[in-house]
């Protein structure tokens, strides 16, 4: 196989790995492409979260790496949600949406940090309401309505405020 050139390559490449189960070099893949210098650093975020989908799908696949790929998951989302914190605040962003429904995936997983994932998922979710302002949102050129959006984001908050309850967890 040749080296990625780009970043679309890099994720290509990635998904081809995890398909065929071989999760550790899916993300060695994109380990190796953030160290490449020709990458977008702006695009970061994406690639840690990639790497996060990579290793919750091998929690589900591999019983015998399930809990340390749950950790390393989180990892991966901690050093997402470390990029977006950087970005401009004032911009409608879906990113922390993005990340807190991966945490509801790895609470959903865990046997051991359930409550604790399920709560950062719930923080997440509230945080990135009141950045959905207003009825629209337009870039480049196309106009979508929000509603939608805040609609999903209540649903999933809800459901993890649900499963909170029924894990026996303290619900804030």
């Amino acid at each position: 196989m040749r080296t990625p050139q780009n970043q679309e390559e890099v994720l290509t490449r990635m998904i081809e790995l995890e398909r065929e189960g071989r999760y550790d070099r899916a993300v060695k893949v994109v380990e190796f492409w953030l160290k490449d210098s020709r990458r977008d650093i702006s695009r970061d975020g994406l690639l840690y979260d990639q790497m996060a989908m990579v290793y919750i799908a091998k929690a589900y696949k591999r019983p015998s790496s399930h809990e340390e790929s749950i950790h390393q998951a989180e990892l991966n989302l901690e050093q997402s949600l470390s990029l977006s914190d950087q970005q401009n605040q004032n911009d409608l962003r879906v990113d922390l949406f993005e990340i807190g429904s991966k945490y509801e995936l790895l609470g959903d997983i865990s046997s051991r940090d359930k409550c604790r994932l399920y709560e950062k998922a719930q923080g997440l979710l509230l945080r990135q309401l009141p950045l959905i302002r207003g009825d629209s949102y337009t870039a480049y050129g196309k106009t979508l309505r929000l509603e939608p959006f805040r609609a999903e984001v209540r649903k999933h908050l809800n459901a993890v405020i649900e499963k909170s309850s029924k894990a026996g967890c303290q619900v804030h």
